[in-house]
């Protein structure tokens, strides 16, 4: 049986992933690829590091888990986290495709974290970030899955309200 903390992480990653379903829904499917500028990604390329980031974070979670204490993560230069937002790659993902890959990542999530008990997210493993090192696995769970996704939730709204 899953915790009630577990279940709320749950309830909360499943709800951002929701908005954001329908504000890509809801959007003129072309400013979704437009960049304000230079320096900022198209709500797209927020999508396409969304789907390769949560897939990412939850390999490694349920790696953890299996292998309690092993070293884990990535830095910014990590090849597939830079690919995930190329504007090539990016400009090949259609709307209904990010859709439905946004859809899987609610089992997807909601299995791993069906996985975790409360006294797994107390323990404390050695990161590839020297940011993260030694965080414990709540770390993971919270800023790396959820709040990770809520801020990109975020940040596709602010992104559609300066192309508009």
């Amino acid at each position: 049986m899953t915790s009630p903390v577990i279940n709320e992480k749950i309830e909360v990653f499943k709800k951002c992933i929701e908005d954001i379903i329908s504000v890509l829904k809801s959007t003129d499917e072309k400013k979704l690829y437009v960049k304000y500028s230079a320096e900022e990604w198209s709500a797209m390329q927020v999508v396409s590091h969304v789907l390769e980031a949560v897939e990412f974070w939850v390999a490694d979670l349920e790696a953890l888990l299996i292998i309690p204490g092993a070293k884990w993560g990535r830095n910014h230069e990590h090849v597939r986290r830079l690919a995930a937002v190329e504007e090539s790659i990016v400009a090949e993902l259609k709307v209904e495709d990010a859709i439905a890959s946004l859809q899987n990542l609610i089992p997807k999530v909601e299995a791993a974290l069906s996985k975790v008990k409360e006294e797994d997210l107390e323990k404390t493993a050695p990161s590839y970030n020297p940011n993260f090192d030694d965080k414990p696995l709540s770390f993971l769970v919270d800023h790396l899955i959820v709040k990770h996704v809520v801020g990109h939730h975020g940040q596709i709204i602010r992104c559609l309200a300066k192309v508009q």
